[in-house]
């Protein structure tokens, strides 16, 4: 029999991506994709090291052949062949370079992992990324053969390529999105759908891209919302404008101009109710509404604080709101003046001076009125007790008090009236009446304020009317006092001391 060769298996190249179809995988999956492509390079490099040098350490079996010319079966002895051992330094150096290559072997691969879970290669570069798999394909051969500074180098040049090649997608992608955002902003819709279509065939559901195509899709609606915005304020129907630019934010809120228009809508909104608030105020104060006029030029100046029209007219309504009631109380002053509410009157031109010391007819008409007042008191204290005008005292100022009234005029008939009345009791009271006076011949008579009259039986003087007292005294008598009412026509008086003490 021959002898027993150890069996060899050539090594293959690792299994990364060619002849393998571009798969598009959902971006959750990439970290396991990466690392399964890992655990498959530490796998292959296993097996070369089982296939290229295990074999080589495996020795031939020998066959005994015995004496009588059979073989035997004897104890297979295995002859070892040597291994070509490296020196310490080429063997550092090795394994230096293929952990250098495995690096570069795990860039790539990632940069795979990229590439085919986030784009679709075979819509837009499927030439290019076969040709970067055929260097790879060989970097892989370098691998296996030990070969790993060739390897790293095959390796770092399919990685590179695969990135140019990811870069190139991207700036497409990027390129596309811009395109389409410009189409977007100047409403053409067929431009920006093919924009943003090319993107998606780049990324395929990309929410940017997604999200541009939709709004590409409702340009129509949105062109004809602001044309019909526009024709809403040339007709100055602002109602409309708004709910116009409502369904349009609603729809797309992010239309080009959109945030202008909506700025020149509210300036425009609040122009208009400024207006209505300035107008509405006025036409309030010249109807003096003074708290409607108030309210609406507070509401204009919240509108536009400092505005000068709406403070112009708030300080209006203030002044005119002031004046109007200084007038009010003018009139009440004046109508209690007249009829004889005096009281009243000066209430009336207290509260004037209160909203403004500087009112003239209220300082001097509370002056005037308590001047009359006091002739009033005066007319009224006399009125009610004619009778003490037998004081010459009395009389004299009584007879002021009528000068002074007889000078008020238009004071109003009660006041009139009363001083009718005052100044008939006055006259009255300055014309004399005869008194006659009987009494004992003994009794001394005196009257008081008016002198002593002496002893007599009978006695007759003239006193002007009112209340006079007469005072009798005698020797040995209690002293007689008695309080008489001079008037016309009256009865004699007698007076005489009949009480002994």
């Amino acid at each position: 029999m021959e002898p027993e060769r150890p069996i060899r298996i050539k090594p293959t190249a690792p299994p990364l991506s060619r002849g393998q179809p571009t798969k598009t995988r959902p971006s959750d999956e990439r970290s396991p994709r990466v690392r399964s492509l890992l655990v498959i390079l530490v796998v292959v490099v296993a097996v070369a090291f089982v296939f290229l040098v295990v074999p080589e350490l495996a020795p031939e079996p020998n066959k005994g052949i015995g004496a009588g010319g059979e073989a035997k079966p004897e104890t297979v002895v295995r002859e070892v062949e040597a291994p070509l051992e490296l020196a310490p330094y080429a063997n550092l150096e090795r394994e230096k370079a293929r952990e250098e290559a495995t690096a570069e072997l795990g860039s790539f691969v990632e940069l795979q992992a990229v590439l085919e879970e986030e784009m679709n290669i075979d819509a837009w570069g499927a030439r290019d990324y076969e040709q970067i798999k055929e260097l790879a394909t060989v970097a892989d051969r370098h691998f296996v053969e030990n070969e790993y500074p060739r390897a790293m180098k095959a390796y770092r040049t399919a990685t590179s390529e695969l990135q140019e090649l990811i870069n190139e997608g991207r700036a497409q992608y990027d390129k596309s999105i811009a395109t389409g955002q410009i189409a977007l902003d100047g409403r053409d819709q067929a431009a920006a759908t093919i924009a943003f279509q090319r993107a998606l065939t780049i990324i395929p559901d990309d929410p940017i891209a997604s999200r541009g195509r939709a709004r590409a899709a409702l340009l129509p609606r949105v062109s004809a919302l602001l044309r019909e915005f526009d024709r809403s304020l040339l007709r100055s129907d602002l109602i409309h404008a708004r709910s116009t630019l409502d369904e349009l934010q609603s729809l797309d809120p992010k239309t080009i101009g959109l945030p202008d228009s909506l700025i020149k809508l509210d300036e425009l909104e609040t122009n208009d109710r400024y207006s209505g608030f300035v107008s509405d105020g006025f036409a309030a104060l010249r109807n003096k509404q003074f708290e409607h006029a108030t309210l609406s030029f507070d509401q204009a100046l919240e509108l536009k604080p400092n505005d000068p029209v709406a403070s112009d007219g708030l300080s209006q309504t203030k002044q005119n709101r002031l004046l109007t009631r200084l007038d009010e109380l003018r009139s009440a002053a004046e109508l209690a003046s007249n009829e004889g509410r005096w009281t009243d009157a000066i209430a009336a031109y207290d509260q004037a001076l209160l909203l403004d010391r500087s009112v003239r007819y209220a300082r001097d008409g509370r002056e005037d009125l308590r001047t009359l007042i006091a002739i009033i008191e005066s007319m009224d204290k006399y009125i009610a007790d004619p009778n003490v005008l037998s004081s010459e005292d009395a009389f004299a100022q009584a007879t002021k008090s009528l000068a002074a009234a007889i000078e008020q005029t238009q004071r109003g008939p009660t006041f009139d009236a009363k001083r009718r009345a005052f100044q008939a009791l006055v006259e009255r009271a300055g014309k004399p009446l005869p008194l006659v006076l009987l009494s004992d011949n003994v009794t001394e008579i005196t009257i008081y304020r008016v002198g002593t009259l002496g002893t007599f039986n009978y006695h007759e003087l003239f006193l002007r009317p009112g209340r006079y007292t007469l005072l009798g005294s005698s020797d040995g008598c209690r002293d007689v006092r008695i309080t008489i009412v001079v008037e016309a026509s009256m009865d004699p008086v007698s007076i005489r001391c009949q009480e002994r003490i």
